[in-house]
């Protein structure tokens, strides 16, 4: 799961967290989609001709794998582009096994490096649909590491694969690991700025951006992102600014039309009005400051945090506090139960860095409580404590 914020058709990246969405600039191999329906086919296809085409005779021929291609979170294509009501997917069973003939191969030949890179570039694409495959393809580019310490795109892999299984920290040191031999690869300094984004280090990540627009100035991603960071400290004046400078630099009209629609929240009015942005709708927004908190409080500040949280915020009915710093969170058809332990913890991470940011704003020193509630049955699902 990367943040969880519902993806526009043709997003080129996350309007909530700023990742790169697949397909957009700086993904990777330019490759399009032809709709919502295709890309299972197509993720499966992409498997099939990184393992040479030859699944249905027998024969896997080497060939040179790409570079990791930098995705939109550990759901990928497949999760981000299926239509609702969808059956979840599986890699087909001939995959699989031409997956495990691969790996025999490469086990029986320890040094040859370009097999196990091929390999690790196999097991990703196949992640793509069966998040387990990521394992194998970090195990794979870690055996080539070993053998070839200072291989940069294998360093560089290895923080892509660790970015995309929501690995914040591990992420971070493989991009910094990268960063020693190379300090001037904008994409990677802008992904490691991510990581701290996502992880809760809001100030560490503007940082990072910063140093990346003083030498690359038209990049378009790090603009973004700069703005976004801003908007999650609610220093809007400062978001604004530079989502407008960032809307100048987006390369194409999506991407403008997009930032328009980020302008359009962070210009919310606090009374639940319409957008400032004229014809810009933000799906979902919700009233900046809570009926039930006085404005610029502690609680009013978390309450907005939690409605405009990605995934949850849509779903959250109400919220009761029953303490200065413990809160009840009803939710409605939120399906906190059936997400996978690495998801409920992820998620649970990043809320706690998202709540830190608001205790140190306002200077809250006491532990805080967050119960989630399901509405419909009262059930207590989880209670996230920073």
């Amino acid at each position: 799961m990367n943040c969880g914020a519902e993806l526009l058709e043709a997003a080129n990246f996350c309007v909530a967290c700023g990742r790169r969405q697949a397909g957009g600039p700086g993904w990777g191999p330019r490759w399009s989609f032809s709709g919502r329906w295709f890309a299972p086919v197509f993720v499966v296809l992409t498997v099939l001709v990184v393992l040479g085409a030859s699944v249905f005779v027998g024969h896997l021929a080497p060939v040179t794998a790409p570079s990791v291609p930098r995705r939109g979170g550990s759901q990928g294509v497949v999760a981000g582009n299926l239509p609702e009501g969808h059956p979840p997917l599986v890699l087909p069973e001939e995959i699989k096994q031409a997956i495990r003939d691969l790996a025999k191969k490469a086990e029986a030949a320890p040094e040859n490096l370009d097999l196990w890179k091929h390999l690790a570039e196999v097991q990703y694409r196949a992640g793509q649909i069966d998040r387990s495959s990521l394992a194998g393809a970090a195990q794979a580019y870690r055996h080539v590491l070993e053998r070839d310490p200072n291989n940069l795109e294998v360093i560089r892999n290895l923080g892509n694969i660790a970015y995309d299984q929501d690995q914040d920290e591990l992420a971070i040191s493989y991009y910094q690991r990268y960063l020693k031999e190379k300090p001037d690869d904008p994409d990677v300094r802008t992904d490691m700025g991510t990581m701290y984004l996502i992880s809760g280090k809001t100030d560490e990540a503007i940082q990072i951006w910063d140093a990346v627009l003083k030498t690359n100035p038209s990049f378009f991603q790090a603009q973004f992102k700069v703005g976004i960071a801003y908007s999650r400290l609610n220093q809007n004046d400062k978001a604004i600014a530079a989502l407008e400078k960032a809307r100048t630099l987006a390369p194409d009209d999506d991407t403008r039309n997009q930032v328009n629609q980020v302008i359009a929240r962070v210009q919310t009015p606090p009374t639940g009005g319409s957008a400032a942005q004229p014809g810009a709708q933000v799906p979902g927004a919700q009233s900046a400051v809570p009926a039930n908190a006085p404005a610029g409080s502690f609680q009013a500040a978390a309450e907005t945090m939690l409605r405009e949280a990605p995934i949850l915020g849509p779903k959250v009915e109400r919220v009761e506090w029953t303490g200065p710093a413990t809160a009840r969170v009803y939710v409605l058809d939120f399906p906190f139960d059936q997400m996978p332990d690495d998801m409920k913890r992820a998620f649970a991470e990043r809320m706690q860095g998202r709540i830190k940011e608001q205790k140190e704003s306002h200077k809250i020193a006491e532990a805080t409580h967050f119960e989630l509630v399901d509405k419909a049955t009262g059930k207590v699902m989880d209670t996230i404590t920073q």
